[in-house]
């Protein structure tokens, strides 16, 4: 009788064997793999969350300045005991705050508290400051006293629509160590390596003011924190790189060989449940996660008006200001600025829900741009700023969608354009037909937006440059506004540079051609 070789019992042992090595092989990586997964999804989460922290505390210390300097915008001969009492109140939310002082004519006049105007030597060039009209930082750096600090200025105008009567400036020095208090645990994480350093406006990266520059050597996960002088960028990776073993145990080893001979099929069943138990975990973290933030940005994005109002409130109880008609007026617009930003929070708020109200109708994107246009045609004649529509569409092509929300996106993206290109600009709108979509393209002229800002502009309550959209009256709600409009059209955004030297935005629709019947909104 002719035996087979796979019949005999050492041959099955042998093939039981190999199966049984090749998959526990096969394990192990995956394992290994999953490990190292984990370990850069922790990483990331930990520069993620060091982010937050650190605009959150950037804010925080950062506006008393916006606060003293609308004080002084009012009444700009401040006595010394009325700028104590005001230095008093705007300091007492801002720990690590240790000098507010008042520089009309870039002469400093009046500090507090008294004892630290010794630091004010460290206070930086004003010029560049005063011309663009924007907040300035500088550092980490060593001061006077052997401390590490930071110091702002801002620049304070008397009138700040045309930014022709420069009063002076308003000036802080930062103690970074209280500033960097709250993130050191983030900072110190076990076994993961943190560094920040500087990144200028055009991406540049600079020297490295936390931790080693090595850091960012062999692909860390990054953030990057906006401040009015560009970016802090963090860098974080495991201590000694990534592949890093992960920790073995010879008992667990040998169970797992012991079982997988009985329970193999069961435990690749059991393998397949445990992914999509993961990834609907992974689901909730992520959505925890974003909730987590889109509070706290809230809450910072109100803390400014709120600010604002305390303190001139304040300074009417303690008879620093007036309750005039004019000063009255401030807190009015205060107030409306509040309610703007609620109401943007509650469109968005609706189109995370999918509750969008969308009437829709045939719309002709060409004579609505018109519209748009003519709308905006005194301030585009006043900044200035040259329009153009090119009109590529071939004849009784539309998109479908609701007219007026469709309109708040252009009149949004025009808005930025005036916002945020220098006079003399042009402004130009293209419409063309791309296979089965309508392409709406806005571009403007200088300046543009660097190439680490551009995948978070549509981000909720992103600035690139935060001092200046303050100033200019941008929530950071825009684009995103406009993202949710597009989007419950069946559309999709896209920003990207601009042959005009500027920023472009392509609004992409789902085109009807002449004759089609046209059915409901997405």
């Amino acid at each position: 009788m002719t035996l087979r070789w796979h019949s005999t019992p050492l041959a099955r042992t042998v093939l039981v064997c190999l199966v049984v090595g090749a998959t526990c092989l096969r394990l192990d990586w995956l394992a290994t793999q999953s490990f190292h997964t984990r370990e850069r999804a922790r990483v990331a989460e930990q520069a993620a969350a060091l982010r937050a922290l650190l605009e959150q505390r950037l804010h925080l210390h950062l506006a008393p300045l916006a606060a003293g300097a609308a004080v002084v915008q009012l009444k700009p001969d401040l006595t010394p005991a009325q700028f104590q009492r005001l230095g008093q109140s705007l300091l007492k939310d801002a720990p690590a705050v240790r000098t507010l002082a008042l520089s009309p004519h870039a002469v400093v006049r009046d500090v507090f508290p008294p004892e630290q105007a010794r630091e004010l030597h460290a206070m930086p060039g004003g010029e560049q400051s005063a011309r663009d009209g924007t907040m300035r930082l500088a550092g980490p750096m060593r001061l006077s006293d052997g401390a590490i600090g930071m110091v702002a200025r801002r620049p304070v105008y008397l009138d700040p629509d045309t930014r022709l009567q420069l009063w002076g400036f308003v000036s802080a020095v930062i103690d970074y160590e209280r500033f960097i208090v709250l993130a050191r645990p983030l900072l110190a994480a076990p076994g993961i390596d943190v560094a920040l350093r500087h990144v200028s406006l055009s991406g540049a990266p600079g020297a490295a003011f936390h931790g080693t520059a090595a850091t960012f050597d062999g692909l860390p996960e990054t953030a990057l924190v906006a401040t009015p002088d560009g970016f802090w960028q963090i860098g974080a990776r495991l201590h000694g790189g990534w592949d890093q073993p992960r920790p073995y145990s010879l008992a667990l080893r040998l169970l797992m060989l012991a079982v997988l001979l009985v329970t193999g099929a069961a435990t690749w069943l059991l393998r397949a449940r445990g992914l999509r138990n993961k990834m609907l975990l992974r689901k909730l973290e992520s959505g925890e996660a974003a909730r987590v933030q889109w509070v706290a940005d809230t809450s910072h994005e109100l803390r400014t008006p709120i600010t604002i109002l305390a303190t001139h409130l304040d300074a009417m109880q303690d008879g620093i200001i007036a309750p005039t008609p004019a000063n009255l007026a401030v807190l009015s617009d205060t107030v409306k600025e509040m309610e703007r930003l609620v109401s943007d929070l509650h469109v968005l708020a609706r189109a995370d829900a999918g509750a969008q109200a969308l009437r829709c109708e045939p719309v002709d994107l060409a004579e609505l741009c018109g519209e748009v246009a003519a709308a905006f045609a005194p301030r585009l004649a006043s900044h200035p700023l040259r329009y153009s529509l090119v009109d590529t569409l071939p004849p009784g092509w539309v998109a479908r969608g609701d007219r007026q929300r469709l309109g708040q996106v252009l009149s949004n993206l025009l808005g930025n354009c005036l916002r945020y290109s220098d006079a003399g600009g042009e402004v130009q709108v293209a419409l063309a037909l791309h296979g089965q979509q309508i392409v709406i393209s806005v571009d403007d002229t200088a300046p543009g937006v660097p190439d680490a800002a551009l995948a978070r502009l549509f981000e909720r309550f992103y600035r690139v440059d935060e001092s200046r959209s303050r100033a200019s009256g941008g929530s950071g709600l825009g684009l995103a506004i406009c993202e949710a409009i597009v989007g419950g059209h069946g559309g999709r955004m896209r920003a990207s540079h601009s042959a005009l030297g500027g920023l472009r935005i392509d609004i992409m629709l789902p085109a009807h051609a002449p004759g089609d019947h046209h059915g409901d909104c997405p």
